[in-house]
């Protein structure tokens, strides 16, 4: 698997974590959020801090200045 798909399928158990969290989809800006990093140190600490988070922090992370 090259690096970009690596990226790809990262991003996409990202995405749905954060569905299953907040049992919804995503809109466009939180995915949004998650596509626009694609660094692997990046994407390990998103994927550790929505694991650690509730509902609330996360809807909070997911729509701050913080992506891309």
């Amino acid at each position: 698997m090259n690096s970009e798909k690596m990226v790809r399928a990262w991003q996409e158990k990202i995405l749905v974590e954060c569905e299953r969290i907040l049992q919804r989809p995503l809109g466009i800006a939180e995915t949004s959020f998650v596509r626009s990093h694609e660094g692997f140190v990046a994407l390990k600490m998103i994927e550790n801090s929505v694991a650690a988070m509730t509902p609330a922090e996360l809807l909070k992370y997911l729509n701050s200045e913080l992506g891309g």
